[in-house]
């Protein structure tokens, strides 16, 4: 197993390598767009790990919610490479891949990601990882009335958010335990601005 997993969603992208060896990853915290980062991450993480594309075995990829643009590159960038190297491509959403460093516990976990002017991305998720509320876009007030009061939250969506982002290392992990298929679609869950400015 050797899975390569790409985030891009929000703006601090990383890519991560799992192996049976353990995970990888590489944050990229850059003014430059993630379309001019990426790859040469993933051609410094590999290199680091003294491997080539040729020895990988999956692609996963944040699909979002996210950043419109964010979620393109990744899935572009996700589904090329897996076309190339001839692998299954393992598609992620951004809000499990927020959740799953909490879970585990005895208590459900919220997550949670802004999308400006009140509006979030936002889904729930039992301790073991089963999905209560599936990724919505939603208002977030009457969102986090909804929730179970114990519930543990975490993304950038909420008052007091602890800033937590999606991260390549959730990503690789989730694929791990998931078939692939032959190509990843983005999760946008509303419609971008333009579209929006569009119809009105």
């Amino acid at each position: 197993m050797t899975i390569l997993a790409l985030e891009t969603t929000d703006k601090v992208a990383s890519v991560a390598l799992l192996t049976d060896s353990g995970c990888r990853e590489m944050r990229i915290d850059s003014p430059l767009r993630h379309e001019e980062t990426v790859m040469p991450a993933v051609d410094e993480l590999l290199a680091e790990a003294g491997l080539a594309p040729a020895n990988l075995t999956t692609i996963a990829v944040d699909v979002g919610p996210g950043s419109f643009t964010g979620v393109r590159i990744g899935v572009c960038h996700g589904n090329a490479m897996a076309l190339a190297l001839r692998l299954p491509i393992v598609a992620v959403n951004a809000l499990e891949a927020l959740a799953f460093p909490l879970l585990g516990g005895k208590v459900p976990v919220a997550a949670i990601i802004d999308a400006r002017n009140g509006n979030g991305y936002g889904a729930l998720y039992a301790p073991d990882g089963a999905v209560l509320i599936p990724p919505c876009a939603m208002e977030i007030e009457p969102f986090l009335q909804s929730l179970p009061e114990d519930a543990i939250l975490t993304g950038t969506g909420f008052p007091g958010a602890d800033g937590a982002l999606p991260l390549a290392d959730s990503v690789a992990r989730i694929a791990a335990d998931r078939a692939g298929e032959r190509a990843a679609s983005p999760l946008y869950l509303r419609p971008s601005q333009a579209e929006r400015k569009q119809k009105a």
